[in-house]
C-alpha cells in the first residue's frame, strides 16, 4: 500500500478539515459546475444518523465468485491503512444480498481510526457497528457474508461504487444527505467552489427571513 501511503501523507490536512463544514449538497453543486458527477447514487446510505465521514479512498475490488476464497487480501488493507482513510469496497457484480463488511471488519478499521466505509454492497452486524459508531454508507443490510459468494481481486485500484468511479486517494465525503468524491487534484477548487456558494446561501436565508419573497431573492443572488 506504498502508493496510497504516499498519496495521502501529500494531502493538506487542513483541506480535508474544511469538509466537515461544507454540506455534501453544496460539494456536489461545486462538482457539477466543473461538469463531474460526483454524487453516488440514492441507494448507497449510512446506517448512522449525525455522523459524517472524510477521508482518501483506500479501494477494495471484487467480482462474484462460487468458491470459498481468502479474505486476506482485504483483512490486509485494514491492517494498512492510515487513520483517517475512508474505506470503498465494490464489486463488478451485483452484491446487495451480499455483506461485505461486518462487525470484525468495523471493529479492527475503528481501533485503526479508519473514517468509515462505503459499500456498493451489504452491510451485517449492524448493532454492532451502530454501538461502536463505525459509519457505513451502504444499498443494503443483509445477513450473508461474502465468503463463497465474492473474490477480492485489488487493493487500490480504481472501482466504480454508486456509479462513480474512484480512484485510491480520490476524497470521499459523505453525510446525511448521502456520499460524493471528489478527484484529489481537484479538492483545492471544489471547497473554494462550495464554500462561495455556502455563503451565497446564507445571504438568500437572511433575505428570506426579512419577509423577501423566493423570486425576488433568488433573482438577487442567483443561486438556488
Amino acid at each position: 500500500m506504498e502508493s496510497i501511503l504516499k498519496l495521502t501523507n501529500q494531502i493538506d490536512r487542513t483541506l480535508l478539515k474544511k469538509l466537515y463544514e461544507i454540506p455534501t449538497a453544496s460539494l456536489c453543486d461545486a462538482l457539477d459546475s466543473i461538469g463531474f458527477k460526483g454524487f453516488m447514487e440514492h441507494s448507497i446510505k449510512p446506517i448512522l444518523e449525525g455522523i459524517k465521514i472524510v477521508g482518501p479512498a483506500v479501494t477494495i475490488k471484487d467480482v462474484l465468485s462460487d468458491k470459498k476464497e481468502s479474505l486476506m487480501a482485504a483483512l490486509q488493507a485494514i491492517d494498512d491503512a492510515d487513520p483517517g482513510t475512508v474505506f470503498v469496497r465494490a464489486s463488478e457484480g451485483n452484491t446487495k444480498d451480499i455483506a461485505l463488511w461486518g462487525g470484525l471488519m468495523g471493529l479492527a478499521s475503528k481501533i485503526r481510526k479508519i473514517e468509515g466505509a462505503v459499500l456498493d454492497g451489504g452491510v451485517r452486524d449492524i448493532s454492532e457497528l451502530k454501538e461502536m459508531k463505525f459509519q457505513i454508507f451502504a444499498p443494503s443490510v443483509i445477513p450473508s457474508t461474502s465468503i463463497g459468494r465474492t473474490k477480492v481481486i485489488g487493493i487500490n485500484v480504481p472501482v466504480t461504487c454508486g456509479g462513480v468511479k474512484v480512484s485510491p486517494g480520490d476524497i470521499i465525503v459523505g453525510d446525511s444527505d448521502g456520499v460524493v468524491v471528489i478527484p484529489v487534484d481537484e479538492l483545492e477548487r471544489i471547497i473554494e467552489i462550495a464554500q462561495k456558494m455556502d455563503s451565497i446561501e446564507k445571504k438568500e436565508a437572511e433575505e428570506l427571513k426579512k419577509g423577501t419573497s423566493f423570486v425576488e431573492t433568488i433573482k438577487k443572488f442567483a443561486r438556488v
